[in-house]
């Protein structure tokens, strides 16, 4: 956004505004309007007008109908900079979790990510806290105010378990096989992409929770701090990396993650 950048075009924008919404007939004017010298806005004045962007008509200073346009592009791209900033950084003021233990209106409470969600615990410290809003009882959906701080956070580790493409290599995918993968990955989410993921799924006897858009919805678990056990066919697993890298390419604490095959 240069009229941000270029302090001359976001003072051209800043006169132009200036002599378009008020009526002005000295230099002196303009300049205390702007909070610059009257050499100053000499100078600016003389550059504007020899753009074309400024006149002088009836002893006014005014902009020309290029001058307009060009106040009104600069100022659509600073409205819609505005707009796209101000969604990005939306301040808020309540949040939903889950109460972590019965909670009273009025109590302070500690937020925790715990399996992926937001969890509240009355009188419990943390680097992000705030005030119920209303009583819940353990379990329940309960609203927080006053927020400060931010939640403490780490990524899950994603492991992607290569299962083998062939019926009968597929065929012999058993516990024992896989013993370290398993060990490595308990209590871990599930996910698995294509049939191969799920039929090495049920042979190891896991219950996947996230079977379609499984490479988002892996990404979108690790963020939120879960561990995830991707069950993948073994010509997909370099998809599965890249889906994991590009979202470690935006992130300041990266993803961790292993492939393993499943024999």
């Amino acid at each position: 956004m240069n009229v941000l950048r270029d302090l001359r075009e976001s003072t051209q924008v800043l006169f132009l505004h200036e002599v378009t919404a008020n009526r002005h007939t000295r230099l002196r004017t303009i300049a205390e309007r702007l909070g610059m010298t009257v050499q100053g806005a000499a100078d600016y004045a003389h550059r504007l007008e020899a753009e074309g962007l400024l006149t002088v008509a009836g002893g006014e200073y005014r902009a020309t109908k290029k001058g307009i346009d060009f106040l009104q592009g600069r100022l659509r791209e600073l409205r819609a900079f505005v707009e796209q900033a101000s969604r990005s950084s939306a301040f808020v003021e309540t949040t939903m979790a889950l109460a972590g233990a019965a909670t009273h209106r009025g109590d302070r409470v500690g937020l925790f990510m715990e399996d992926g969600y937001l969890v509240a615990h009355p009188r419990r410290e943390s680097t992000s806290a705030g005030v119920a809003t209303e009583d819940a009882a353990k379990g329940e959906d309960v609203a927080v105010r006053s927020l400060e701080g931010i939640v403490a956070l780490r990524p899950g580790r994603i492991t992607i378990a290569r299962a083998p493409s062939s019926r009968a290599a597929a065929r012999r995918i058993g516990p024992e096989s896989c013993r370290r993968i398993l060990q490595r990955c308990r209590g871990a989410l599930v996910a698995t992409m294509e049939v191969e993921g799920l039929m090495a799924a049920r042979r190891l006897r896991l219950h996947p929770r996230i079977e379609f858009a499984p490479l988002a919805g892996t990404v979108a678990a690790a963020e939120r701090g879960v561990d995830v056990l991707l069950l993948v066919p073994e010509e997909r697993a370099a998809e599965a990396i890249q889906a994991i890298e590009a979202a470690n390419a935006r992130r300041e604490d990266k993803i961790p993650y292993e492939s393993a095959a499943l024999a």
